[in-house]
């Protein structure tokens, strides 16, 4: 595990990396006082290699102790779960539209993962209007609006 940690930081490194050099040629903010085209690939990229480099460090402490695990079916039912649920959500948002389609998919993933209810509905509808609030009305990135026309 150790060593696909490593070379695993090493590609989210990479990534970040190739993420800023794609973003020097963006236009500058077509507003003052408004973010860029490029805020949101640097932020993603500064994300990236911030984890890149904190799961080469884990690894690396980790080194000294052996702590292989194989992987149980329940974590590995978890993680094709997720995929799935990912590909149904990119298949059906633009018909449905993002607001469903984020609340229902946060709180299916939620509950599968051991989370209560209460806690699944209230977190999958604040998460989802609060991501709804930032992309569509602060920067202005229109969203799916669904058959349902919100």
């Amino acid at each position: 595990m150790k060593k696909n940690d490593i070379i695993a930081g090493g590609i989210f490194i990479a990534l970040g990396i190739f993420i800023f050099t794609q973003t020097w040629n963006y236009p500058p903010p077509p507003e003052k006082g408004h973010p860029g085209p490029d805020l949101f690939p640097n932020l993603l990229a500064l994300l990236f290699i911030g984890f890149g480099l904190t799961l080469i460090l884990k690894a690396k402490k980790l080194a000294s102790i052996d702590t292989e695990v194989a992987p149980s079916p329940k974590g590995i039912s978890n993680v094709l779960f997720v995929l799935a649920i990912v590909v149904v959500y990119v298949a059906v948002v633009n018909f449905v539209g993002f607001l469903i389609t984020s609340a229902i998919l946060l709180f299916v993933l939620m509950k599968k993962l051991g989370v209560t209810i209460l806690k699944s509905a209230i977190a999958s509808i604040i998460v989802t209007l609060f991501i709804n609030l930032m992309f569509s009305k602060i920067l202005r990135v229109p969203l799916p609006w669904g058959f349902l026309g919100w």
